[in-house]
């Protein structure tokens, strides 16, 4: 399987859940494989300024955790989803509703980002049983013992699988995300070298990325570089997805 070249971020229903199906077509026309879809949270833990706005945004004008699955119903013309969200609207649906509202949808995987790891177990397997993995997430302070074991209790599914369903996510920097505080790319490098001995899963780097080069520096790397705020912001500017897109998908370094 070839080196996913960028993973977007989309925050459902901004600027609204009517242009969700059309931004994910555009998406899947540029040839992603996999863009992961943020479902509104009142009360973010990870997510920077910008996001928290989109996600405002987005509540305001009704985008519900039920909505926004019910938007993604039947759309063939997408990439693969990973659903970015948070342990608590999970626990409002439960196990066996949410198992129905993601089965007619693309969504491949959920990125829980305040689920413990260890935490949760049964309904962790319940929704790997039926197809919905949790994505690994590694933080800067997770040691590689505690790293070698989270990529252990969620197994890689193999070469065959889809990347979203493969991959981890490597956290760049401690914080919330956004844009601003520039890359340091030699902890970077040095920590998915690191990785890259415990595992041969796809690895995506995401937190503070934005321009062109620093996304570009991450492929070099190996990795699959995650663009979050700097997307959604311009994409509330005005700009489509296609503009903000196509320059961060080519390689310049």
């Amino acid at each position: 399987m070839s080196l996913n070249p960028l993973l977007p971020f989309l925050m459902a229903g901004d600027p609204s859940l009517e242009a969700l199906p059309a931004l994910l077509a555009e998406a899947k026309a540029l040839g992603l494989e996999a863009i992961e879809l943020g479902l509104p949270h009142s009360d973010p833990i990870a997510d920077g300024p910008v996001l928290q706005a989109a996600a405002h945004r987005a509540i305001a004008r009704g985008a519900t955790p039920r909505r926004v699955l019910e938007s993604l119903a039947g759309l063939s013309e997408s990439p693969d989803i990973i659903l970015f969200t948070y342990l608590n609207p999970l626990f409002q649906m439960g196990a066996e509703r949410l198992k129905q509202l993601l089965a007619p949808t693309p969504v491949r995987a959920l990125l829980v980002v305040d689920l413990p790891f260890g935490e949760e177990s049964d309904l962790e397997a319940t929704l790997r049983t039926a197809g919905y993995p949790m994505v690994p997430l590694l933080a800067p302070t997770t040691t590689l013992g505690r790293a070698r074991q989270i990529l252990l209790d969620r197994p890689d599914p193999g070469p065959s699988a889809c990347f979203a369903q493969r991959f981890a996510y490597v956290v760049a920097r401690l914080g919330v995300t956004g844009t601003g505080q520039g890359m340091d790319r030699e902890p970077i490098s040095r920590r998915l070298e690191a990785l890259k001995g415990l595992t041969e899963r796809p690895l995506a780097v995401g937190f503070g990325l934005s321009d062109p080069q620093s996304l570009s520096v991450i492929r070099t790397m190996g990795a699959t570089p995650v663009i979050g705020s700097a997307l959604v912001q311009e994409l509330a500017e005005g700009r489509s997805l296609r503009e903000a897109l196509t320059p961060r998908m080519v390689d310049d370094v």
